[in-house]
């Protein structure tokens, strides 16, 4: 497997005048040695933003890519391949959003320019993790525009977002024959603990997939959400026919996986449901190797685990890593092709406890400690696993149990 390593790169529209961006708050921004710090891992490539809103915040004809230019070139001529992210859990600049019906062309116009820009830029992610976006934004109200279970502005965002794909790729390819294409999104369980809420459950069972299955062409009549999105959505069926009509699969589809990725359901006597992790009421059945064996069966694509880490301490960490790669050189011995490892948040993170959505500066380290604007980025023991992964070797992890492994609903 590949190994990767990866900044954490979010520029988020937390509402309609505040956005959270995550280069600047991690520090990774500013920091030109921070390439250096990549680089020294031995890893193949790192997923690498050149992000819209950034680059072309106030017009879409007004570009400036002078600080993605210096980046790429510092990590290819470290021997970095950088697969490039276009967007990043945004909704684009302040001139369009997810739900603007302009909002697929004006993407497209970016990434055509973007690929110009770079033609030997081989990896792309036009969009990271489309579905968590519309999902967060239109669903839970977390992120712009602030939807809460708006079911038209969800269809609407993620046909919005896959079309933004196509097109982005289509006309990418254009530029540079052979390009590869990375779609990412969350690796997810749901369980039912009660006929109440099964109908509800199999829905989203179904909705995890939907970013790559829109992708591949096989939202049309027939499919198990076909009615949702043009009934309860409001997305005219010719536009998924649109989409159907000319596929433009991923190349390879990476997963994300934390311990709250899978969830359990119940209903709450009230006519609702309550969301839990299983992770806080069942820590022993946390794994992720059945959802990667029935994610294949499903979609027949190759895999790359592409955001690897989880909040806890620099064991925790570690421990998690190589629990993680484990699964993944499991499941791979098996026949799933997995042909990636992605190590994750590369310079830490900050306020993902609230989704950005409060601005308290609750840090995280990653693979390097989370160093801020003004520090200096110090490896952690992740940093060593990430180094001895990509030279071809397993150490081991540390053997005392982290926090997801513990049973937290006791009551001492």
């Amino acid at each position: 497997m590949e190994v990767w390593a990866s900044p954490e790169p979010t520029v988020a529209r937390i509402d309609a005048l505040r956005t959270r961006d995550q280069l600047r708050d991690t520090g990774h921004e500013v920091r030109e040695s921070d390439v250096e710090l990549i680089a020294r891992l031995g890893v193949r490539a790192t997923r690498y933003p050149v992000l819209w809103e950034k680059v072309a915040p106030h017009d879409p004809d007004v570009r400036d890519y002078r600080w993605p230019e210096r980046r790429l070139r510092a990590l290819a001529d470290r021997g970095v391949e950088p697969i490039v992210t276009l967007l990043h859990h945004g909704s684009g600049p302040f001139y369009t959003s997810l739900v603007d019906p302009r909002f697929p062309e004006l993407f497209a116009a970016y990434a055509e320019a973007t690929a110009r820009r770079f033609p030997w830029v081989k990896r792309w992610t036009p969009i990271n993790e489309p579905l968590t976006t519309a999902r967060f934004s239109t669903l839970y109200a977390a992120w712009y525009p602030n939807r809460f279970f708006d079911h038209a502005a969800f269809g609407r965002a993620i046909v919005n977002e896959a079309r933004a794909i196509a097109l982005a790729q289509e006309r990418i390819r254009q530029i540079v024959p052979g390009a590869s294409f990375l779609l990412t999104e969350d690796l997810q369980s749901f369980t039912a603990a009660d006929a109440g809420v099964e109908e509800y459950v199999a829905h989203k069972r179904h909705r995890m997939y939907l970013s790559c299955e829109l992708l591949q062409g096989r939202v049309v009549d027939g499919h198990p959400l076909h009615p949702y999105l043009v009934g309860e959505c409001g997305i005219p069926a010719a536009e998924l026919e649109t989409l159907a009509r000319a596929p433009q699969p991923p190349d390879v589809m990476g997963w994300n996986y934390y311990p709250n990725s899978e969830r359990w359901l119940e209903s709450d006597g009230e006519g609702g449901h309550r969301n839990l992790g299983v992770v806080d009421l069942a820590p022993e059945r946390i794994d992720m190797r059945p959802l990667l064996r029935a994610a294949h069966e499903r979609l027949r694509l190759p895999f790359a685990l592409s955001e690897v880490h989880v909040l806890g301490n620099e064991r925790e960490r570690a421990r998690w890593m190589l629990q993680r790669f484990a699964d993944a050189a499991e499941v791979r011995a098996e026949g799933v092709p997995i042909v990636a490892f992605g190590a994750w948040a590369a310079f830490g993170m900050v306020d993902w406890v609230s989704l950005l959505c409060r601005d308290e500066q609750v840090r995280e380290d990653g693979i390097y400690t989370c160093a801020g604007p003004h520090g200096r980025p110090q490896p952690t023991l992740v940093a060593h696993v990430v180094a001895e992964l990509a030279a071809g070797r397993v150490p081991s992890a540390p053997p005392e149990p982290a926090w997801w492994e513990r049973d937290r609903t006791a009551v001492a």
